[in-house]
């Protein structure tokens, strides 16, 4: 595993290279509050990004609706290494390589597979399609992906060792406690993991350990309920121990928030369970609710779900299994499909793909579930190789003339190759071609740069208020998709003096951005090419 972890350490440094800056809003977000993290500003951000739980005006405290441990490990690397975006990196260079021996264990020890299997699901997790750009982004694919893989295979080693002499299962749970937390603190729907373990563990107890002849499972033994409490304490003490290791790390995140917002978990996240539409995170001074997701009839609601539905297949299909894995990792799967690990996975997948879909469906299909299902990736690669292997076998058995062993070297190389190109060719359009990785959102430091020779210390309202903070800028709330009348109406709450549009400016205020002359209201005073900066005319 050594030289597979020195593999991917080296492709992970390459492929960080040509990234010089964040290249979109989440990965900006998560860099200038690392920044603030090392600078010793604490958790405050200068900007406000969405109006869900009507923030107050910027600076304010951060991480309201993202989560924090994103912007902890990058201001960590800045700790060490100084304030710069190659700093901010590094712990994500590192703990990205750890995925290739985490898919070689899954497979080999977890999923008693042969070492060829190992390897390959390792190269796989290297060369991983559409993930490949993303892991050594400022974003939380990489310790959401770590720390879920192995929040899951510990809670299968303690449910593996419960009952058997000698083994220490509370001990496992305490670990995959710990890793659920991480992930909680990764992303806020890392939750779920905890939830699959928590039910996982209840389902086995009750279904499975009530059984008199465990191997064989074929006599219901009603006694055991009657021996309670003695039991049930001693089968759901270790879940204490699952509890108290995600509390370890969670718990002071949960009085932070206390203390700050008066809740231990902010609600501008749940806001997002009752929206119309993806550009409603966008919007200011509408309810948000149970009784305004209702309005909108059961139509719309059923065609929303229906959207997210086909996007997060694609995505289950294209992204997390490559096409091309899908059905080798659905034959490995199959055969496997009483290996408890392949059942708690099993219903992570369902419960993160239920709630994709069906709660939190627009968030869920614009990125959710492409970044929360990294912690499945060594369990799909792990199966994907081992179904490799068992269809070349059935094949071979009715083709004899099949060299068995070498046909298995060829396919595997095969799908080596093909993740190779899919990666290159994804890397290559995402960040290398024209330079688009670095490019993006460029022109924001000419603006923060006028900005602060006109006044350094106004609020101006802008389409990506992290990245413009990255490129330089001072204080900023982004515009809301609203028309220009309730535009104005949060440009007057927070204080606003220019208002900033670009080509992804909200489509209410598409005929202020095309026709951007002087209005009533608004004095156009610079233009970056296709950016109009407004002065905001106050009474």
């Amino acid at each position: 595993m050594f030289w597979l972890f020195g593999l991917a350490l080296l492709i992970r440094l390459l492929a960080a290279l040509p990234q010089q800056q964040p290249n979109y809003m989440d990965a900006a977000y998560s860099y200038v509050n690392a920044v603030n993290l090392a600078a010793g500003r604490g958790f405050v951000e200068d900007f406000v990004w969405n109006y869900l739980g009507n923030p107050e005006p910027p600076p304010r405290p951060s991480h309201q609706y993202w989560m924090p441990l994103t912007s902890m490990m990058a201001g960590l690397g800045m700790v060490v290494g100084g304030i710069s975006y190659r700093a901010a990196q590094m712990p994500f260079v590192l703990l990205s390589a750890l995925l290739a021996p985490i898919s070689y264990w899954t497979t080999v020890q977890a999923l008693r597979g042969r070492r060829w299997q190992g390897w390959l699901a390792g190269l796989l997790a290297i060369f991983s399609g559409f993930y490949l750009p993303f892991w050594t982004a400022i974003d939380s694919f990489t310790p959401f992906g770590v720390a879920g893989s192995l929040a899951l295979l510990f809670a299968w080693q303690g449910l593996k060792g419960n009952g058997q002499p000698g083994a220490r299962p509370s001990l496992y749970l305490f670990a995959a406690g710990l890793f659920a937390g991480l992930a909680h603190l990764a992303r806020a729907d890392g939750l779920l993991l905890l939830i699959t373990m928590l039910i996982f563990y209840l389902v086995h107890l009750l279904v499975v350990s009530c059984f008199t002849n465990q191997s064989e499972a074929s006599q219901w033994d009603v006694s055991r309920f009657k021996s309670f409490p003695h039991f049930w304490l001693r089968s759901l003490t270790p879940l204490i121990f699952l509890l108290t290791g995600y509390l370890v790390v969670m718990l002071p995140w949960f009085i932070r928030n206390w203390q700050v917002t008066g809740a231990f978990l902010p609600v501008a996240g749940s806001q997002t369970i009752w929206l119309t539409g993806y550009d409603d995170l966008f919007s200011y001074g509408r309810e948000v609710s149970l009784s305004t997701f209702l309005a909108q009839g059961w139509g719309p609601i059923l065609q929303g779900r229906w959207w997210s539905l086909v996007a997060n297949l694609q995505t289950v299909l294209a992204v997390w299994d490559m096409i091309f894995l899908a059905p080798l990792a659905m034959v490995g799967s199959w055969r496997l499909r009483y290996h408890s690990l392949i059942q708690l996975a099993g219903l992570y997948a369902l419960l993160l793909c239920g709630a994709m879909t069906l709660v939190f469906a627009f968030p869920g299909a614009r990125g959710g579930l492409f970044h929360s299902g990294a912690a499945l990736l060594p369990i799909i690669y792990g199966t994907a190789a081992i179904g490799l292997d068992l269809t070349v076998d059935w094949i071979a058995a009715r083709r004899r003339h099949w060299e068995v062993q070498s046909a298995k070297r060829v396919f595997g190389v095969g799908l080596l190759v093909m993740a190779l190109l899919l990666s290159s060719f994804i890397y290559y359009n995402r960040v290398l071609k024209n330079d688009v990785w670095n490019r993006a959102d460029l022109v924001y430091a000419a603006v923060a740069e006028w900005i602060a020779t006109e006044d350094p210390t106004v609020t101006v309202m802008i389409n990506n208020p992290p990245a413009y903070r990255f490129h330089g800028g001072g204080l900023s709330v982004v515009v809301p998709n609203e028309n220009l009348e309730t535009t104005l109406q949060a440009a007057r709450h927070y204080g606003v003096d220019y208002l900033i549009l670009d080509a992804n400016h909200p489509a209410p205020l598409a005929e202020i951005y095309n026709e951007p002359q002087d209005q009533p209201r608004l004095s156009l005073v610079k233009t970056f090419g296709d950016v109009y900066i407004f002065r905001i005319l106050w009474p």
